[in-house]
């Protein structure tokens, strides 16, 4: 069945439903507000994805903690469902059930069902994908869901979510046309995810005050990164120390140190305290292991024309707070020889931010563009490269791009690909092999 701009739902194909809906709601294209997800959440029964539900928002670090939360629970026997954005390859990344995406004819099925019950209501992209993961992880009787933010907190389509436990990683300035100009403005939103009497978790190592006057206001108790739990990292291993439920001070030591940002680890070990049932240092010990997560500091290699092997790193780093976290994951991993980014980004991030901040590690650029009509231009973009490095050339698209840094380097250097989900999803395409899925 071949997707036409004027055909209508249902259709058979999951590529089909995601056509019409990217065509007629754009993913650029969002509308704040949870009035409309709530009409059609509650005719249908989609309020409800699991018995206890863990909400992640922040600047940057969710995916990573998502992630890590994921590993744990599995690890101690728990059925985790995950719905994330944006995905990298193709959308059914965003919802998964026990780490495995769901298949394109679930998919489907809660297509229909989400399309013939909002009864002519108008749902965004996010609306939809949203419900999407509900209906799927309610088939599934999963036993805790992880819902990963989008975009701020008080409005998102996740929001409309009753969580058991309400967490936030970071705050950033990103997305300041959507949720404001200062820390503080964009901390308030963010703390929207709050609910009354429920625990918080910020795993930031400073607080706004609107996210402290957020869980007074709803008498939420609040657990902060060194306040309440704290981490001590060692050369190979690493402790944490935060609080139990009941108020007891906790700890563990010795911990491997996880693939992911230490940070957000620390944020998930304060986060599962507050589970009906606690969980063993064995999970805990296994989940750390075997967390990972597709374009977060991800490592693969490529072989050049003389057959060397070239390391790669892909990272979705796009505000300056998430490339000075990259920046020292690369300093604290050098290599002998060169470092060289293949670089796009979108025009409403700070991009002479993130540039600025890679430029310490960065000896020659590939400035290039994607897709988007948000795409920042690759000229404009060159010409801020050229401010912090005279080492730069423009390709005409990310593989091109990818194939000239890889042919160029050798086995002693090392190539960069970063800049935003688009970016290093196109990369991705080239080299990743299809995942399983249910």
């Amino acid at each position: 069945m071949t997707y036409q701009q004027n055909s209508q739902p249902p259709f058979e194909q999951l590529s089909d439903w995601l056509d019409w809906l990217e065509n007629t709601r754009p993913e650029h294209e969002m509308e704040l507000g949870l009035d409309r997800i709530r009409s059609v959440a509650e005719r249908l029964d989609l309020l409800k994805p699991a018995p206890f539900v863990i909400i992640v928002g922040g600047t940057n670090g969710k995916g990573s903690t998502v992630a890590i939360l994921e590993s744990i629970l599995l690890a101690a026997g728990y059925k985790v469902g995950v719905y994330t954005s944006p995905h990298l390859l193709r959308f059914n990344e965003r919802i998964k059930v026990n780490s495995i995406e769901a298949s394109d004819e679930s998919l489907c099925a809660s297509f229909q069902k989400v399309n013939e019950g909002r009864g002519g209501e108008w749902l965004s992209y996010f609306e939809f994908a949203v419900l999407l993961a509900v209906d799927v992880f309610q088939k599934e009787k999963i036993d805790i869901a992880l819902m990963e933010v989008g975009l701020g907190g008080r409005l998102d389509a996740t929001n409309v979510i009753e969580p058991n436990v309400s967490v936030i990683t970071t705050v950033g300035l990103d997305h300041q046309d959507w949720l404001g100009y200062s820390i503080e403005a964009i901390a308030k939103e963010k703390a929207g995810i709050f609910r009354p009497e429920k625990p918080a978790v910020f795993g930031g190592v400073e607080i706004p005050n609107s996210i402290v006057e957020q869980a007074v206001r709803l008498e939420s108790a609040l657990y902060r990164r060194e306040k309440e739990f704290v981490l001590d990292e060692e050369k190979s291993t690493w402790s944490w120390e935060g609080m139990s439920k009941t108020g007891e001070i906790i700890g563990f030591t010795n911990l491997p140190k996880p693939n992911l940002v230490i940070d957000n680890a620390a944020t998930a070990l304060q986060t599962i305290q507050f589970l009906p049932e606690d969980v063993s240092r064995n999970a805990i010990v296994e989940g750390l292991k075997t967390s990972s997560l597709p374009g977060r500091y991800e490592k693969i290699i490529e072989s050049n024309q003389n057959g060397e092997d070239i390391e790669v790193i892909l990272d979705v780093a796009h505000n300056p707070q998430a490339a000075a976290k990259l920046v020292e994951r690369l300093k604290a991993d050098p290599v002998s020889g060169k470092t060289r980014a293949l670089i796009a980004i979108y025009k409403d991030k700070d991009f002479q931010g993130v540039i600025e901040s890679l430029s310490e590690v960065v000896d020659e650029w590939v400035v290039t563009g994607f897709d988007s009509p948000r795409a920042l231009d690759k000229s404009d973009l060159n010409g801020v490269v050229a401010r912090y490095s005279g080492q730069s050339v423009m390709a005409k698209n990310a593989e091109t791009g990818f194939q000239r840094l890889t042919e160029i380097s050798t086995d002693k250097d090392r190539v960069l690909v970063v800049g935003s989900f688009l970016m290093v999803g196109a990369i991705l395409f080239n080299v990743s092999e299809a995942l399983p899925s249910i």
